[in-house]
This record gives structure tokens, C-alpha cells and sequence, in this order.
């Protein structure tokens, strides 16, 4: 579910697990561990510091310690391969604003932009405003960009809007564009009858998504990291052989190495399999491949995927 951009439903899946007492097994402190990670992610902090203490108290053993993925309540940054990569956490407002003049900057070199709504709490019409005129600028500028987690900001602004109150409609208009990018065609009419009838105007259509984007959104991501010598950082989402090459030249004449993923965030299905592709050859080549620093969460995923048939694989200490 995280490799496919499904962090929230990870992390419920997890929680109703160990709240229920599933019998975890050996597995148990694993299945912890990677709830640690998808709370990071999210920034929830509050819940990650009340799991800390669950988990001392049942395995009596020190918990992990909270370390930020990303700082500041917004991010955006660029990737590999021509994409960008933004982060919106905390509360959609005007403070949107900075990050979103940054990620306009960032899309004139970019080919797709990412913008991640997971970690969102709340919305304004403000930051919905704001939101929207970025979007209406990458349409114009023809730049493909795509959300994570569309849901979730439908979500919370789904609860804020009232039918006949005639407020807050840049929230109406952006609420329909993530039931678009969501593929919730009917939440999308009912919300657009709503709209129509509180504003009195014509509702917006239906528009079908461009098969690239489509794609995108049911996980087949575009890169945001780089491999860069010894590393893995950031989201690897949809990566190619190609990008994987860099390093296979830069290893082959090594017998032995460390491959570094403290900073990877994130690989999903398709990127992963790439990757197995070049470190089977290695190993096939009698190279002793180590990849280090995994979050849990990535660890056991990356196991599922055969990837210790074919290299040493470390998590970080539980």
C-alpha cells in the first residue's frame, strides 16, 4: 500500500492490527516499526509520541526516536529526470503561497509535477484559492502534475462545505478537481450539482483524465530522487532501467560495497523491480551487496520482492 501511494491506508491497516491484537508473530515489533514510519511521513507527531509509549511499555525496549522526513510545514524540491516533488503539510492557507511560487519556478525546468496532500489537516478558501491558480498556471504552460492522496484533501474539504451557502467557492472548485484526479466521478457530480445550485451557475463537466496522468495516480509514479553513486534518497516512484544504470557503471569494478538508503523515503513496484534487475547481475557477477540504513517499512517490503536473494539488507535499529 506505501509503495503505491497509499500511505494512509498502511497506516490504518497497521493500527487496526496491533489495536485489535492480531496475532503479529515473530513479526510483531516489525509491524510497529513500520507504523513508525508511516507516522513520520505523515508528521504525525502527537500519535507517533503516544505509540512510543505504548511500544516501551509492552516490549520494554526504547522506542525510536522521532526524526522530521521533511521541515517546514511546505516543500517543494526538484528530482531526477526532469520532475518536481511538493509536500503540503499542516494547513492549506495563504501560507501556501511561498512554496507554491517556488514549485511554479521548479515546473519550468519540469516536465510533471507531484504534490502530495497526505499530511494536510485543514484548508481555507485562502490556500484552496491559491491552489487553484497554480494549477490553472501548469494548464497553461501544458505541465502534467498529479496528487497524492486526492482523498484525503476531498475529505476535509467535503466536511467544511455546506450546499446553499453561498462561500467558499474556490473549496467547491478544488474539492471537484480531486474527485477528478481521484477518479470519484460520481462524488464529482453530486458535488457539482451542489455547486451549481449554490452558486447558480453551471456546474463544471467531467473531464476524463490524460492516460499519463491516469496512470500516475493508480501508482505508476514519475522518479522524485536520484541514485547518486552509493544512494538511494527521497521517492524513487516509476523509475526506469535507465536510471538505475548510473549505478551499475559506478559499481562494477567493485567486489563488495554498501549501498545507501537511510534518505530513501519511499520506492515503489515498478522502481524496486528495476532495481533487483541490477543488483541480480551484480551478485550474479560475484559482487557482495549490502543496501543499508532501510527504513522498516521499506526493509520488509523490499524482502517481499525476493531482494535477499540477491543482497544483504539492514534496517535501521527498532
Amino acid at each position: 500500500m506505501y509503495a503505491a501511494g497509499q500511505e494512509l491506508e498502511a497506516m490504518r491497516r497497521l493500527e487496526m492490527a496491533i489495536k485489535n491484537g492480531e496475532d503479529l508473530g515473530e513479526s510483531a515489533v516489525r509491524a510497529w516499526g513500520c507504523l513508525f514510519d508511516l507516522l513520520q511521513v505523515l508528521g504525525r507527531r502527537p500519535a507517533f509520541d503516544a505509540l512510543a509509549l505504548t511500544f516501551a511499555r509492552r516490549f520494554e525496549k526504547s522506542p525510536p526516536g522521532w526524526s522530521a522526513v521533511l521541515e517546514g510545514p511546505h516543500v517543494a524540491s526538484e528530482s531526477s529526470g526532469g520532475r518536481a516533488h511538493v509536500s503540503l503539510s499542516g494547513v492549506l492557507d495563504a501560507g501556501i503561497g511561498d512554496v507554491l511560487k517556488q514549485t511554479m519556478k521548479l515546473a519550468a525546468t519540469s516536465t510533471i509535477v507531484r504534490m502530495d496532500l497526505a499530511k494536510l489537516v485543514n484548508a481555507d478558501n485562502n490556500g484552496a484559492t491559491l491552489l487553484m491558480r497554480a494549477m490553472a498556471a501548469l494548464k497553461r504552460a501544458k505541465k502534467e502534475f498529479v496528487f497524492g492522496s486526492p482523498e484525503h484533501l476531498a475529505g476535509i474539504l467535503a466536511a467544511k462545505l455546506v450546499p446553499g451557502e453561498r462561500k467558499d467557492e474556490a473549496m467547491w472548485l478544488l474539492l471537484l478537481e480531486l474527485y477528478q484526479q481521484a477518479f470519484r466521478q460520481d462524488a464529482f457530480e453530486e458535488a457539482a450539482v451542489n455547486y451549481a445550485v449554490t452558486f447558480e451557475v453551471s456546474p463544471p463537466s467531467w473531464e476524463a483524465l490524460p492516460a499519463s496522468v491516469a496512470a500516475r495516480n493508480l501508482g505508476k509514479e514519475p522518479p522524485a530522487s536520484k541514485v547518486d553513486g552509493f544512494v538511494l534518497r527521497g521517492q524513487l516512484l516509476g523509475a526506469t532501467a535507465d536510471d538505475f544504470a548510473p549505478l551499475e557503471a559506478t559499481l562494477a569494478g567493485r567486489d563488495e560495497f554498501d549501498i545507501d538508503a537511510y534518505n530513501l523515503a519511499r520506492i515503489d513496484g515498478a522502481s524496486a523491480m528495476h532495481l533487483l534487475d541490477v543488483l541480480t547481475r551484480l551478485r550474479a557477477a560475484g559482487k557482495k551487496l549490502r543496501i543499508i540504513g532501510l527504513s522498516t517499512l521499506i526493509a520488509a517490503y523490499l524482502e517481499t520482492l525476493g531482494f535477499t536473494d540477491v543482497a544483504e539488507l539492514r534496517s535501521r535499529v527498532i
